[in-house]
């Protein structure tokens, strides 16, 4: 008899146990620090790929980020792709912010300081994809931050960079 009276109370307390742990999960942050790099994006968002070791030994580093979305019936999936690589020595020929902005509807170009460093960001929203783009330059490499995204999901993409470039550290 006394079981039964315990048993009730004890089922309660372990489901809501798993239901905790399974909303800590949801809600929160993860942590990404690997090598020089590390920052912080929300546990919504899965760590898809991770290439190099973002440390001086590297030529090229990445890790991709991405979430799905429920957009007109349809699962569509924003991307957050984070890039380190070595700058280059000699002339590159990119076309010019003006140019790209000109030739773009709904585009913008801006300076912003994140943490120590002056960053270039460029961005671009259409109809159906949002774009932007991050850029950093800190002694001999290129740290660039970019989404592409639907545009039904930007407030949710856009939430994620702004948590990344907020918490990034490199050293």
């Amino acid at each position: 008899m006394d079981k039964e009276r315990f048993l009730l109370p004890a089922i309660i307390i372990v489901v809501l146990l798993v239901i905790v742990a399974v909303a800590t999960s949801l809600i929160g942050n993860t942590t990404f620090k690997t090598g020089n790099v590390a920052f912080q994006y929300p546990n919504s968002w899965y760590k898809e790929q991770s290439i190099g070791n973002f440390d001086d030994q590297s030529l090229y580093s990445a890790v991709t980020l991405n979430r799905d979305f429920q957009s007109n019936n349809q699962t569509v999936t924003a991307y957050i792709i984070f890039q380190m690589q070595i700058t280059t020595q000699g002339v590159l020929q990119l076309p010019s912010t003006g140019s790209i902005t000109t030739n773009s509807t709904n585009s913008t170009v801006g300076t912003i300081n994140i943490g120590d460093f002056k960053a270039t960001q460029l961005g671009n929203l259409g109809p159906e994809v949002a774009q932007k783009v991050t850029i950093i330059q800190k002694d001999n490499f290129y740290y660039t931050i970019q989404y592409i995204c639907p545009s039904s999901a930007l407030n949710e993409t856009t939430e994620a960079y702004n948590m990344i470039l907020s918490t990034l550290q490199l050293s």
